[in-house]
C-alpha cells in the first residue's frame, strides 16, 4: 500500500553511485575474512554508511565483531516505532575460490560488491527522503560468507538469543549479474510462503 513512496524513490536510484561502490570495493586485492584488506574493505562500508546517517539520531553503525576471524560485520540500524525488526542483507566478502586464501585475487566486483552497492544506494535514498520506518530496519554487509555463511548465523544466533522479532529479511547477492530473463528472482527454500 505504499506504491506512491516506493515509485518515488526508486526514480531516484543513480547508477553512478551503484557503479561507483562495486569500484570501490572490488579494488581491494580482494575481501576475504582473514585477510588485512577483508577488514579495511569493511571500514570503507562503515564510514560510507556513518557518512549516509549522519546527524541522525535514529540511526547508528556498528561492527559486530566475530569470535573467530578479524573481519567483523558492519550493521546499519534506523531504529523505528516498533519492536519488530526487517533485516536488508548482503555479505560483503570475496574470495578466489576454495584455495583462495588472503593473498588471492578476488575483487568480487558482482558477488557481492552490487549487492552491498545496492544496498549503501538504499540508505541514500531513504536518508535523502527523510525516511522514519514503523518497523526497524538493519542493513548488513556480512563478513565470512563464502566460507560457509558464518558471520550471518552467527547474528542470526545472537538475535534469536536476545528475542529480536525479524518479521523479514531481504538478501542482495549479485545484484549486477543478468543470469536469466527474470529481473528479481525469489528462492523459495527456507523461506516464509506468507512473505
Amino acid at each position: 500500500d505504499q506504491e506512491e513512496i516506493v515509485s518515488s524513490m526508486i526514480n531516484q536510484v543513480d547508477e553512478i553511485n551503484i557503479r561507483n561502490t562495486i569500484i570501490k570495493l572490488s579494488a581491494y586485492q580482494n575481501r576475504y575474512y582473514k585477510s588485512k584488506t577483508g577488514e579495511e574493505s569493511q571500514k570503507y562500508i562503515f564510514d560510507t554508511w556513518a557518512s549516509l546517517v549522519q546527524g541522525r539520531t535514529d540511526a547508528k553503525v556498528e561492527y559486530y565483531r566475530h569470535s573467530g576471524w578479524g573481519q567483523p560485520s558492519v550493521v546499519l540500524t534506523l531504529e523505528g516505532s516498533s519492536t519488530e525488526t526487517i533485516v536488508v542483507g548482503g555479505h560483503a566478502d570475496s574470495i578466489a575460490g576454495w584455495w583462495g586464501g588472503a593473498e588471492a585475487r578476488a575483487p568480487g566486483a558482482d558477488d557481492n560488491a552490487s549487492g552491498i552497492s545496492t544496498i549503501t544506494e538504499i540508505i541514500r535514498i531513504l536518508v535523502a527522503n527523510n525516511f522514519h520506518p514503523s518497523k526497524t530496519v538493519k542493513f548488513m554487509a556480512y563478513a565470512a560468507e563464502e566460507v560457509g555463511l558464518l558471520g550471518s548465523k552467527e547474528i542470526a544466533q545472537s538475535h534469536k538469543q536476545q528475542n529480536v522479532d525479524v518479521v523479514g529479511v531481504l538478501q542482495l547477492d549479485m545484484t549486477n549479474f543478468n543470469g536469466s530473463k527474470e529481473d528479481i528472482v525469489l528462492m523459495t527454500d527456507y523461506t516464509n510462503d506468507a512473505q
